[in-house]
């Protein structure tokens, strides 16, 4: 029996005691800054997962120390490594415990270039070692008995070369699987069961646009926006320099979030220190809206300046509006009467719920 699975065999039996005196204790376990959320042993795969915690008790992240046999035909590559994901379930890194080591070919060690190789590789959520099956990947038994054990096979080497290190191409696909598959779900569904009103603001707060996306989901669904607190914070995000987020955000926020004068202010606000879709989309969204007269009054004012895509915006925006004080009812008068957009000031004008007397004989 080799040296390394004698210590194989020691690791498991601590693990076996380990287990057996955690059985004793309900939920989950505390060790330091690591709470131990799931533990598997099979003969193809052992782990602990953990859900990591900063000095305030909040948490951060996951990782998981993971033993796995990799294994072709009659030899198998032991293999020790730590994951770490965030709180969404999303890889972030890898590291080897102390004392163990990555190995090719020949039991050849990782350099520095394999182990950023891999870190780039298990970073690709998309990698085509998705898509493929691993007896598509490695030689058969005779194949790999000749060529080793993370021999390529023709057919595919040149599709996947940028997504393997040569020499250790079993170890690639296993590890990219486990960086992406059951662990990655496990965390997402804890932090999904455990989280708080808090997490949610941390996450909103975040500047990482995967939390961003997830709480706003978790906000909406639950109709936290109500929440003074979260809707500041959210409407904050449609300042950042994340346009996709922002475009994101004004779509799916509802109505009721710009219900008072100081939330249209401030959407106008963001507004005019926007990017160009972005106004195009802060636009359609004060068209479902019912406006303040402040706010009716800058898109009056805003018409002379804006380009012709962004006045047939401010136009639609303004007919949706039958509420529009005296001085906008003149300001609407006055263009009609300048001979700029008659149509669209007739009909918004006509459509009042409360036309000015003086304004009504005028246009009949």
């Amino acid at each position: 029996m080799t040296e390394r699975y004698s210590k194989y065999l020691t690791h498991g039996l601590i693990l076996l005691v380990l287990n057996l005196t955690l059985a004793g204790f309900q939920g989950n376990v505390k060790l330091g800054n690591k709470v131990l959320i799931e533990s598997l042993e099979t003969d193809s795969l052992r782990y602990d997962m953990f859900l990591l915690e900063d000095d305030n008790g909040q948490p951060e992240g996951y990782m998981a120390e993971i033993f796995t046999p990799v294994c072709h035909t009659n030899e198998c590559y032991p293999v020790y490594v730590n994951f770490y994901w965030d709180l969404l379930g999303n890889y972030q890194r890898y590291d080897v415990p102390e004392g163990e080591l990555l190995t090719k070919l020949d039991h050849v060690p990782f350099d520095v270039a394999d182990h950023d190789k891999l870190q780039e590789i298990l970073s690709n959520e998309r990698s085509l070692l998705k898509d493929y099956k691993i007896e598509e990947l490695v030689g058969g038994t005779q194949t790999a008995a000749v060529n080793g054990v993370d021999a390529v096979t023709g057919a595919t080497l040149k599709t996947i070369k940028n997504e393997v290190i040569y020499g250790a191409v079993y170890s690639c696909y296993t590890l990219w699987h486990l960086a992406h598959g059951e662990m990655a779900a496990i965390a997402k569904a804890y932090t999904t069961e455990n989280y708080s009103g808090d997490q949610l603001l941390k996450f909103l707060e975040s500047g990482h646009y995967p939390y961003q996306y997830w709480a706003i989901d978790k906000v909406l669904a639950k109709g936290l926006q109500k929440d003074e607190k979260i809707a500041a914070t959210m409407l904050q995000i449609l300042q950042s320099d994340n346009i996709f987020l922002a475009r994101h955000l004004i779509k799916v926020l509802p109505i009721e979030v710009f219900s008072s004068k100081e939330r249209q202010l401030q959407l106008w606000e963001t507004m005019e220190s926007s990017q160009y879709r972005l106004q195009m989309d802060l636009l359609d969204k004060l068209k479902t809206l019912v406006l303040y007269p402040e706010i009716q009054n800058k898109l009056f004012s805003s018409l002379k300046n804006a380009n012709p895509a962004q006045q047939r915006k401010i136009l639609e925006v303004l007919q949706k509006q039958t509420n529009l004080h005296k001085t906008q009812q003149f300001q609407a008068l006055e263009y009609l009467e300048e001979g700029k957009w008659v149509e669209e000031m007739t009909e918004l004008l006509k459509n009042q719920d409360k036309l000015d007397g003086k304004i009504k004989k005028t246009i009949d």
